[in-house]
């Protein structure tokens, strides 16, 4: 499950049409931001390809499936950290990875490397063992970070990663995000412009209820990485472009 589309796709929240017409195609092992202003649709965007949502009009393709019609094996090749990492209260850290390698099908020895894995790459020894009720905003962050990761799935889908992490957990992320297999299909959308930049290669704006497909970042010779404010004057342009 890496390769996904949009065709013509709608999505309406009663008389509020959050976009139309929306068309996109996400290629196996592909690196993407996806940008747009508060409210732009890009959380219903990403539920829809999760398919905890279904469409209004047209179709959502995730490898050739309409990911809402068949869940069960949706979730099982699929990493998904939704807007607001929510986690059950009464679960441990550990027994939501047990949960998330149960989904993906891993073996005992599998999952125990992931375990390994996740555990040092996130620093979750500190609480492992504690119930999420229990965690605060950066280890709830941190604790749905690592079920995302669990296992590398096909198709990685993450909503504001970074949002409650401190300088040093960011680095330890992007880390991860950057090891990541080459098979996996990576979708990130994030404020933060300068960690889009250095984990995708293309850009997808949504705004004005349509999306504009930006391409590529435009990228400066290596080791001349730019500044915010250059990364804010591309954004603002695709965001023009996105325009009716």
């Amino acid at each position: 499950m890496n390769r996904a589309s949009l065709e013509q796709t709608a999505k309406y929240f009663g008389d509020l049409v959050v976009f139309q017409d929306v068309s996109l195609e996400l290629k196996r092992g592909g690196r993407y931001a996806l940008l747009g202003p508060n409210g732009a649709g890009k959380s219903t965007l990403l539920r829809l390809l999760a398919g905890v949502l279904r469409p209004d009009r047209g179709r959502v393709l995730v490898d050739g499936r309409e990911p809402w019609r068949d869940p069960a094996r949706t979730r099982a090749g699929l990493g998904l950290l939704p807007e607001g990492a929510p986690l059950i209260a009464d679960l441990t850290v550990r027994e939501h990875l047990l949960l998330a390698a149960g989904l993906r099908g891993l073996s005992r020895t599998q999952r125990a490397a992931e375990e390994e894995r996740l555990v040092d790459g996130l620093s979750l020894a500190a609480f492992y063992s504690r119930p999420a009720g229990l965690l605060s905003q950066g280890q709830r962050r941190r604790a749905a970070l690592a079920s995302a990761l669990l296992g590398a799935p096909d198709f990685l889908i993450l909503d504001e990663p970074g949002s409650g992490l401190d300088p040093e957990e960011a680095g330890r992320l992007a880390a991860l995000l950057t090891a990541l297999p080459p098979s996996v299909t990576l979708l990130l959308s994030s404020h933060i412009l300068g960690e889009l930049y250095e984990l995708t290669e293309e850009v997808l704006v949504l705004a004005h209820g349509r999306l504009a497909a930006g391409g590529p970042w435009d990228r400066r010779p290596e080791g001349c990485r730019p500044g915010e404010t250059a990364l804010r004057r591309q954004y603002l342009a695709l965001i023009g472009e996105a325009r009716p």
